[in-house]
């Protein structure tokens, strides 16, 4: 599972997660780009289809689910 890099900003000390190109999801997001279960998308990762991404809690790429609708 990867790290992605969080660093605080604001006053108000505000978390920013910050990402080099790809925007990350939450997995409930990602059903609903799949159209399929939470437990679909588990599936996935656990497969290996999708990567985890820890930060505050678990992201996927966005760049990953897209390869997954298109056929890749």
């Amino acid at each position: 599972m990867e790290k992605c890099q969080i660093r605080k900003i604001d006053f108000y000390m505000k978390t920013e997660i910050e990402i080099s190109e790809n925007k990350l999801l939450r997995k409930s997001q990602v059903a609903e780009k799949l159209a399929c279960s939470l437990r679909t998308v588990d599936r996935l990762a656990s497969s290996g289809r999708l990567k985890r991404v820890k930060c505050a809690g678990v992201r996927f790429r966005e760049s990953e689910v897209l390869a997954i609708i298109n056929g890749n």
